[in-house]
């Protein structure tokens, strides 16, 4: 598949109703209304129809062109449990964080590159400098990126290790000024309070303690 002919595909997916709705919520740029929906179908196909490196290739040029779907589509392209020799896709997905201009690109961005960090832990430092940022969307991305520790049934001792670490800073996401980024942290900590009901209660104990100190 060319970039000109997966652009032409979501043009003609798009609905301008849903796209003057994705404009007055995100503010000014390109959108085609492509459903939510749609571009996981879309994303499914060419994912088995387009193997590496092409796919990567292909995922670039839709990041560089202007739509917000073609955006979206460029991270849900890169979105597979799987990766061998992943370095290249880690790398990208990084630095298209740094670029992205809303949450949905930011989600999209962090459910492509959560597969990434579960299969090596040592990328956590870029989560954690995340989560430092005075960027928003930054600090939702080091929780969105981070989230599949919290659905963890079984974790290691490592895993373990890195969720403590993520719940570190934490407690401090739940109080951020940024409500998106205050929701997402609540969200984690409800993901990881299905199997791991204590270390959930601790922060949001530490949390109570802040609040009463303050």
């Amino acid at each position: 598949m060319t970039l000109h002919e997966a652009l032409a595909a979501l043009q003609s997916e798009g609905d301008a109703t849903r796209a003057a709705d994705l404009s007055s919520r995100f503010g000014a740029g390109v959108y085609l209304g492509v459903a939510p929906a749609r571009l996981d179908e879309l994303a499914r196909t060419w994912r088995q129809d387009i193997a590496f490196p092409e796919r990567l290739d292909l995922a670039r040029g839709l990041w560089a062109a202007e739509p917000h779907e073609a955006r979206v589509m460029a991270a849900k392209l890169l979105t597979q449990a799987r990766i061998k020799d992943d370095a290249a896709v880690w790398d990208q997905i990084c630095a298209w964080i740094s670029d992205a201009r809303n949450w949905a690109e930011i989600d999209a961005l962090g459910a492509a590159g959560g597969r990434r960090l579960v299969g090596d832990l040592s990328r956590m430092a870029t989560v954690h400098a995340l989560a430092a940022s005075d960027r928003a969307l930054d600090r939702r991305a080091a929780m969105i990126l981070s989230t599949p520790l919290a659905k963890l049934a079984h974790p290691g001792k490592d895993e373990l290790n890195a969720i403590d670490d993520v719940l570190f800073w934490l407690t401090h996401a739940l109080q951020d000024t940024d409500k998106d980024v205050a929701r997402t942290a609540d969200t984690w900590v409800r993901a990881l309070g299905k199997h791991d009901s204590k270390r959930a209660k601790m922060v949001r104990r530490v949390v109570e303690m802040r609040k009463s100190d303050s």
